[in-house]
Formats: structure tokens, C-alpha cells, sequence
């Protein structure tokens, strides 16, 4: 079920922030919005939540496959109850605890105390945060401050959760925590939607993705569609081959490769067309009666699609 759809949104302040952006969330996603700083994601979070209006386009939303779309700017009680936002800046206030924070954050939904009671049960286990309950939120290290504000947001059992930036400024093993808490948070019926510059991270996680570039989207959907539409067949061979190396190397200068690395028995090509290239380095060194091992392709990145495509963006609006 499509449970968001962004149909021609712009939005302006001084400047023109977003321009016609359009894309589609299904039920049970976890969508990336991927951009670099200042190309509009905290902005497209902060009109599907409700706190912006936009200037031209719409924005629908749909919890109940047996209703129709409705906008949100015409139900924004309904979206503060059914959906979930973190922001880049901690929401919680550092002077009360964790329990107290969640106690203040679920009373705002005006939930049952019964049912308030549970879910900071459920959410302080599910963030590992229970032994710590008590203490005060600016005594907390950064993850457990970025594991509060994803309790503080998921406190009232969303539908939607947003994230902005939720994995900046933590080292690699606190932005694991993270991204396994989001996905944890997913596998209980949460659709997630995501804005980060950090490609690598979403890259684990997300299911599709959108790629904004100065306001406007320039790709969008599944991942790996889209690592394939913007690299097309593009991707790199690693082998070693024990002899004959000068050899080989006069083959492959034949095959359809871009570069070759030569590094003594361990070589890397890059090519534009992997799968061909692959089959003709198969079938030469079968036919010459060389030796190769440990032979694997590396996938393209979502960071070298992502950087490509705005390669060629910024070449197209030159050109115009």
C-alpha cells in the first residue's frame, strides 16, 4: 500500500529550496533521502511532517488501505498522532531523566497512563537504556543521548517514523547501534523514512532510496535499481594469477576495460562492462593455461552512484 505520496512539491523562502520534487513510500519501507548538505532534506522532512506548507504540490497520505489519500496539511492532528520525527537536534530536555522524558513526551499524545506505562517499558529494553532510566539526559554519552531521542519519537507507536541525520557525528560501531535499532524499529510495522548525507550507512538498511541534488530529485527507488541505472554495467575485477603475468597483461589490453592495476600476482580491472569483460578473461587464460584465484566483482556504491549522477547533472545544467 502506498502510504505517502509527494506529487510536485516545491518549496520557497527566500530561494527556491525544493523544486517539483515527487516520489512515492510504500507501507513497510525504510527510504532513504539521500543529499548532501543544504540540498533540501531536513526541508522535505519538515513539509511531510506538517511544519512547513508548500508552495505549489501536495502531499498524501494513507494509513488504511479501505480510505482514500488525504492531505496532510488538512489533517495535521491525525499526523502528530501518526507519525514519529527525530531531528538532528536532541528534542529531549537534558534537565530530566530518561523515564521522565518519555513519561513527558507520551502525555503529550495524551496516552492512557496504563498504555504510557508499557511502552516505556518496551522502548527503555528495546534501546538497552532500562538500567540507566535514571539518570539525567546531559549525563548521557552520545549514543545513548540518540538512543533517547529515537525512544522519545517512537513513544506513541508511530506508523511514520522520520529520522534527520540520525547517525551524524557517531563513530562507526555507535552508527551500527543506530541503523539496527531502525531496522529493528521496521520489522515491527514502522515505515521509516531517513535523510542522510552518510551514503554508506543507508546503503545497509534502506530498501529504496531518493537522490536530491540543489532542490530537485534526481533519482529515486529501489537501491539497487538505481546503483544500476546510474552505473549501468560499470564495476571492478580482483584476481591473482600466479605466472605469467606480462602475458596476461597483453591479453587483457584487448578486453573492453577501462584500467588495469597491476599490483605483482594481484590485478584489479575496472570496467564498463563487467559481465563481457569477465567472460573473455574466463576464456582467455582457459585457452592460455592461466591460473586464476580467488577471483570476485565489487558492486558499485551508492556513493559512486550518487556521485556520478550529479557529475552528469551539473554537466547537463552547463551545457543548458
Amino acid at each position: 500500500m502506498e502510504i505517502l505520496n509527494i506529487k510536485e512539491v516545491t518549496k520557497e523562502f527566500d530561494k527556491i529550496v525544493l523544486d517539483r520534487i515527487s516520489f512515492s513510500v510504500e507501507e513497510g519501507d525504510i527510504y532513504g533521502i539521500v543529499g548532501q548538505s543544504g540540498s533540501g532534506k531536513t526541508t522535505l522532512l519538515n513539509l511531510i511532517i506538517g511544519f512547513y506548507e508548500p508552495n505549489e504540490g501536495e502531499i498524501l497520505y494513507r494509513l488504511d488501505e479501505n480510505k482514500k489519500p488525504k492531505k496532510i496539511h488538512h489533517h495535521l492532528s491525525e499526523i502528530r498522532r501518526k507519525f514519529g520525527f527525530s531531528t538532528q537536534i536532541s528534542s529531549f530536555y537534558p534537565k530530566l531523566t530518561i523515564k521522565e522524558n518519555l513519561w513527558h513526551f507520551g502525555q503529550l499524545y495524551n496516552l492512557p497512563k496504563s498504555v504510557l506505562k508499557n511502552n516505556i517499558k518496551n522502548l527503555l529494553e528495546f534501546t538497552e537504556l532500562e538500567k540507566h532510566q535514571d539518570k539525567l539526559a546531559e549525563q548521557l554519552s552520545i549514543g545513548m543521548r540518540r538512543r533517547l531521542d529515537l525512544s522519545c519519537a517512537l513513544i506513541h507507536k508511530p506508523k511514520i517514523l522520520l529520522l534527520d541525520e540520525p547517525t551524524s557525528n557517531l563513530d562507526p560501531l555507535l552508527q551500527e547501534e543506530i541503523l539496527y535499532l531502525i531496522q529493528q524499529a521496521n520489522r515491527q510495522g514502522i515505515t521509516i523514512i531517513i535523510a542522510s548525507h552518510q551514503l554508506a550507512g543507508l546503503e545497509k538498511i534502506c530498501n529504496k532510496v531518493a537522490l536530491i541534488h540543489q532542490g530537485k530529485i534526481i533519482a529515486h527507488g529501489p537501491l539497487e535499481e538505481i546503483k544500476r541505472q546510474c552505473l549501468q554495467r560499470e564495476g571492478s575485477i580482483y584476481f591473482k594469477a600466479e605466472e605469467h603475468h606480462q602475458q596476461l597483461i597483453n591479453y587483457i589490453k584487448h578486453l573492453p576495460v577501462n584500467q588495469i592495476i597491476n599490483r605483482g600476482d594481484y590485478f584489479i580491472l575496472h570496467s564498463s562492462h563487467i559481465q563481457s569483460t569477465l567472460y573473455q578473461l574466463m576464456e582467455i587464460t582457459k585457452q592460455k593455461n592461466i591460473i586464476l584465484k580467488d577471483i570476485y566483482i565489487k558492486k558499485p556504491s551508492l556513493q559512486e552512484a550518487f556521485e556520478k549522477l550529479i557529475k552528469e547533472k551539473d554537466i547537463e545544467n552547463e551545457i543548458q
